[in-house]
């Protein structure tokens, strides 16, 4: 019971940790905002849960679903859901497939709804010992509703990741994810009001278990904001991702 109490108290200390980073790390963004409003345009909170659960040894269900806003308009929302499968040729490759389902709310305009599949494959590599690097490679095929009269726009999107961790040596719940993702229009031309060119982020995770991941990731994007603007660096983003697995993965066969 002792031991039990003691891990419970461990987890919940974790969790306020967390939170302390997260409101600095948004507090230092805010005061750096007001310092230069003529870079960045926008605050926005994002919250996200990843489910996942391995069928066999090789074949994984994942995805994602979550809220995005801007904080202090509230011009622009977003809710969504991102069912994928990743099938893993080894521990160093993998396939990857999805569906992306977007519904987003925009105040001053008309609202839009999108649905885009998508393929892929991983290479993770390097692999060191208190660091891990991933890349993704994603072909998108995304097709944009005008929910006004339902005219759809395709756009054909390629999509590069550079994701991973490091592991602290003494305190091995905790972790620092990173990532950088760039976007590229390959042909068509999706017809919205916000339009993003890339991102990158840094944060803070913990993970009390094998089954559990809590983590708050501070991002930058570089995006445009309205239909007559240009591409800049735009937004800070705060993010909350809690990341749930129902079946641990034991070894994947080389």
């Amino acid at each position: 019971m002792k031991s039990y109490l003691k891990c419970g108290f461990k987890q919940f200390g974790g969790y306020l940790l967390i939170l302390f980073v997260a409101t600095s790390f948004t507090n230092t963004a805010i005061a750096q905002t007001n310092a230069d409003k003529d870079l960045i345009k926008n605050h926005q909170i994002w919250i996200d849960f990843y489910p996942h659960y391995y069928m066999n040894e090789k074949l994984e269900y994942y995805g994602d679903a979550g809220y995005r806003s801007i904080v202090s308009k509230r011009s622009w929302s977003r809710i969504y859901v991102r069912p994928s499968l990743r099938y893993h040729l080894n521990k160093t490759w993998g396939l990857h497939g999805g569906l992306g389902i977007f519904y987003i709310f925009n105040k001053d305009n008309v609202d839009q709804f999108e649905i885009t599949p998508w393929q892929g494959f991983q290479l993770n590599w390097p692999k060191l010992t208190r660091i891990n690097f991933k890349h993704l490679f994603k072909l998108e095929e995304r097709i944009s509703f005008d929910t006004r009269d339902w005219k759809s726009s395709f756009e054909l999107r390629f999509r590069y990741k550079l994701f991973g961790n490091v592991s602290f040596v003494r305190i091995k719940k905790w972790y620092v994810p990173f990532y950088g993702e760039y976007f590229l229009p390959l042909t068509g031309k999706v017809e919205e009001i916000y339009q993003n060119k890339g991102r990158a982020g840094i944060g803070l995770g913990y993970k009390p278990d094998k089954e559990w991941k809590i983590s708050f990731v501070f991002n930058w994007q570089t995006s445009r904001t309205g239909p007559n603007e240009g591409l800049q660096v735009s937004d800070y983003i705060y993010q909350l991702k809690v990341r749930k697995v129902w079946k641990q993965l034991i070894h994947v066969k080389k």
